[in-house]
C-alpha cells in the first residue's frame, strides 16, 4: 500500500493519506504533565469503512494505553469486533 505524508510538524503533528482511506492526522498537545493524542480520520468513503476504522483506531489507542501503562493489551481482533458492535448504532445510516 502506498501512502503519503501530507503534513509534518515534529513533534506536534503528523498527517498521512493512503489508498481510498481518506486522511489521518495524529496531533500531540501538552496538557500539564501529560500529553493528549488526538487522532482524526477524514473523508472515509462509506459507512462500512467508517465503522471498521472507528473500531480499529479505538482498539489501536486502547492497545497504546495498555502498553504505555505496562499492561497486557486485549487481543486486537476480539476488541475490534466488540467495538465495531458498539459503534454500529452510533454512526449515521
Amino acid at each position: 500500500m502506498e501512502g503519503r505524508i501530507t503534513e509534518l510538524d515534529p513533534p506536534r503533528k503528523l498527517a498521512i493519506t493512503w489508498a481510498k482511506s481518506g486522511g489521518v492526522s495524529f496531533e500531540l498537545e501538552h496538557k500539564g504533565n501529560q500529553i493528549l493524542l488526538t487522532v482524526i480520520h477524514r473523508r472515509l468513503p462509506d459507512r462500512a469503512t467508517m465503522l471498521n476504522a472507528s473500531a480499529g483506531w479505538h482498539m489501536h489507542l486502547d492497545t497504546l494505553v495498555a502498553r504505555v501503562t505496562g499492561k497486557e493489551p486485549a487481543p486486537f481482533w476480539d476488541g475490534w469486533a466488540r467495538l465495531k458492535q458498539d459503534y454500529d448504532p452510533r454512526l449515521p445510516a
